[in-house]
Formats: C-alpha cells, structure tokens, sequence
C-alpha cells in the first residue's frame, strides 16, 4: 500500500449526541444485566445495586480525568497517548500493552455471548454449542468491522437504534417487575422456594465487596469509546469528554434502577442459581413468552453494539500507536478514504481466529469468565495511569486544582486499591493470569518503545525544518 500523504486524518462527523450514544451503548445496559448481575448478587446479595454506585463514583473521578485530558490533547490513542506524552515512551509502550491485552480480550468476551444469543432467536437447539457459538460470534467480529469501515457516522445512527430499542426494552421490564401483578409474585416465591427459600440471603462480606467492585469495573466499562473519538469530533474541544461522562451516568442510572426493580421480583438465591444469564431468570419471572423473545433480543443487540464500540475503541487506538511505532506503521496509516483500513483489518482478523478457537474447547466459557475478571485487572490499571497523566498535566495549574488534580488522584487511588484486592483476594488462576499480562508488557514496552522514540524525534525534527508561513 502506497503511503498516504501527511493532510490525511479521521473525518470529523461526530457530535456531542453522538459521543454519548456511542458510549452509553459500548457499556451494554442490558448485556451487563444478563452477564454480570447474577455475578454481583452472588457476590453481596442484597447489595449488589450499591456496589455498583460505589465503583460508578470511581468511574465518574476516572472519567473525569478523561475529560479533562481529551479537551487539551483530543487523540484516537487516548488513554495511550496521554500516558505516552505525559510520561515519556517506555511508560506509554506499556500503556499502549494494557489498552490492548484488556480490550482484545473484552472483544472475546463479548463475541462468544453474542453467538449464544443469536442462536438461542434462530437455532436454539445449537445455542449451547460451543462450535455454533463460535463461528456465529466470529460471524458478528466481521460484520461489525464492515460497519466500521462503512463509516463511523453511519455506525453512531444505527447504535442510536440499537439503544433506543435496547433501553426501551430495559424500561417496560423493568417497570413491569417493580409493579408485577400478585400472580407474578407468586410465581416469584415459587421460584425461589424451588431454590432453596424465598428468604435466603447472600450476606455481604469484605471477599464478597472485593469480587462484586472487580465485577462492578465491567459493568461499568465502556463509556471511555468517547475518548477514542476525539480526532472525528466536529464539536467544541469539551464534547469528548462530556459525552463519555453523559453516557456514563445516564447507563448507571439506568442499570441501578434496573437491578433495584429486578430484584424486587426475583430473590437473591434465584438470581445465584441463575448468574449465567440472569435476565433470562427475569423474563421467565415475568411469565415467559413474549418477554423472553424482547428480552432474549434486546440483550443480544445490546452484545452487538457493545461489540462493535469495542472494536472501534480498540481499532482507533491501534491506528494511533501505529502512527507512533509502538505497533508497526503500516497500522497508523488511512485508506483513500481516510479510514483505518489495515488497523481494522488486524484487529478483526486476530479476533475472530481466537474466536473461532473457542469452539474447540468445553471450557471455553470458563475460561472467558477467568478472562472477564482478568481483563477487569489491566483496565483498571491503565485507567490508573490515565488519571497519573492527567495529574500530570494539571499539576500546579490552580484553575483545574479539582477536575485535573483532585478528582483523578482519589479515582485513581480508590481503583488502585481494588485493584490490589482484587490480586490478593481472588483465586490463585486470576493471580497468575493478571501476573503474566503485567510482567508480558515489560518485553513489549524494551521491543516498541525505542521505535516509538524514533518516530518522536523524527516528527520534532520535521517540525523544526518545516518552512513558516
């Protein structure tokens, strides 16, 4: 491919309303209902809906510090590039390894419920399959990657769909199982007595807290697509930021009220034994039929969407450290069309053989349980070092005092003592897979920093030789 001349960037078609769809969307409302709520309650019981308003006022700090961030320094590398121009290209190279090892596998995790749940619409009989399910999640990596190079205005309008119908959705369930008939109470209690009581009660414990806050990173995970946008904004420099925190808020909101009303109508043990999908458990609560075909489809485009804001994060980020070197240049190039044509195209390809992988192993969603709790880990640590740059960058400028110093600094230590928690409480096989993803990065940043630093002083160089007009 022919090099592409310097003038070429990301075409601005982004605007504040479509930031925040694109975020809200990415943290997948009624996928992370389905897959993690279960999750929590086991983990707390009762207590799961505050757990997740104590780790969302993290994020908020973290997100926050992104704000701040991506109005100075807007960038398709985001967190990487801050932390790289903050921190020098070492720290960035390893910046650069936490953003991808944490997203790559996000996009697996994804992909293969996102199988499931088409099967369980048009094939149920092949949904418990792990070859069907791999080969449809691999069928859904392609077609979000298309999606993206169609264009990224085109993918915000038909997320905006996707949301509408999704939320929607969310709504009149939830709504329905906070006002639920006293048939459907009963079927409840049913229920719940099949389960061992209908006053069990999970009690709330600090390992219990620990694994629930873990999950809650998750839960909350998404929002920070918006900072990954931040060269195809044609907005002012604030709408970044502004739409990542709108996003943010707006799905907690929503995901609190949902598990409040949810388990209103279900019970603790219930939810347990149903931790695997537990939206499921809700619609069969609610009576079954038409619910579970809403439910079932709301939580399956809730996956796509989730799906392919993940891979536009993670795709717009490798094109940023390929321009940089930290990945091979061929990466940081645009297409004649000013799309990231060849980071798309690595990334989809990659993802969808480690997909297809998966369906050869029974274990495979144990595995991507382990993968879940893993990821969390190196999220929250690179979220960690993008709050340190922001710090950074504000440190001593008295106007930003509590939106570039104050806020980040207790985001970034409340998530840093999770995250150390996390390692020192959970089982031994996350603490091996979270060694081995912090100790892999330290090859990588000594292999791609050097070449980042070339690329750095070449461009200064550049700049310095370039005529003034």
């Amino acid at each position: 491919m022919d090099e592409l001349p310097p003038q070429h960037h990301l075409p601005r078609v982004l605007r504040f309303f479509d930031i925040s769809v694109l975020s809200s969307a990415s943290m997948g409302p009624a996928y992370s209902l389905a897959s993690t709520m279960g999750l929590l309650v086991v983990a707390v019981g009762a207590a799961a809906p505050l757990t997740l308003i104590v780790l969302s006022a993290i994020m908020l700090c973290i997100a926050i510090s992104f704000a701040m961030m991506a109005r100075v320094e807007p960038s398709a590398g985001s967190s990487y590039t801050w932390i790289r121009s903050m921190f020098g290209d070492g720290v960035g190279a390893y910046g650069a390894w936490l953003l991808i090892l944490s997203n790559f596998f996000a996009t697996m995790a994804i992909a293969v419920p996102a199988g499931i749940y088409t099967l369980d619409l048009v094939s149920p009989a092949h949904a418990q399959d792990p070859a069907w399910a791999a080969v449809v999640g691999a069928i859904w990596i392609v077609a979000s990657s298309v999606l993206l190079y169609v264009g990224i205005r085109p993918t915000a309008v038909v997320t905006l769909i996707a949301l509408l119908f999704e939320m929607g959705v969310l709504a009149a369930a939830a709504i329905a199982a906070y006002v639920a008939p006293p048939t459907h109470f009963a079927l409840a209690a049913k229920a719940a007595a099949a389960h061992g009581g209908s006053h069990a009660i999970i009690p709330l414990t600090f390992a219990g807290f620990v694994t629930a806050m873990t999950l809650g990173i998750w839960m909350s995970d998404g929002w920070e697509v918006s900072a990954s946008t931040g060269e195809e904004v044609d907005d002012d420099a604030s709408a970044t930021g502004r739409g990542g925190i709108t996003g943010l808020l707006i799905t907690t909101v929503v995901l609190v009220a949902c598990m409040v009303a949810f388990m209103h109508l279900g019970t603790p043990k219930g939810f347990a034994d149903n931790s695997a999908d537990s939206l499921a458990y809700v619609s069969q609560l609610l009576g079954g039929g038409v619910w579970t075909t809403l439910i079932v489809s709301a939580v399956m485009i809730s996956t796509l969407s989730t799906l392919w804001t993940t891979i536009l994060y993670l795709s717009r980020s490798v094109f940023a450290m390929g321009r940089d070197r930290v990945l091979p240049r061929v990466l940081g190039s645009l297409d004649r069309r000013d799309e990231p044509f060849w980071s798309l195209v690595v990334v989809a390809v990659l993802t969808t053989a480690c997909e297809l992988a998966t369906g050869f192993s029974k274990t495979a969603a144990d595995q991507l349980d382990l993968v879940v709790n893993a990821s969390s880990v190196f999220l929250g640590l690179l979220f960690v070092f993008s709050a340190a740059a922001t710090v950074k960058r504000f440190f001593g400028d008295r106007s930003a005092l509590w939106a570039g110093v104050v806020i980040p600094s207790v985001g970034a230590l409340a998530l840093l003592g999770v995250i150390a928690a996390t390692v020192a409480f959970e089982n031994p096989q996350l603490q091996l897979y979270a060694l081995g993803g912090v100790v892999l990065g330290i090859p990588f940043t000594f292999w791609r920093a050097p070449r980042s630093k070339l690329a750095r002083e070449e461009a200064a160089e550049a700049a310095s030789t370039a005529p003034t007009v």
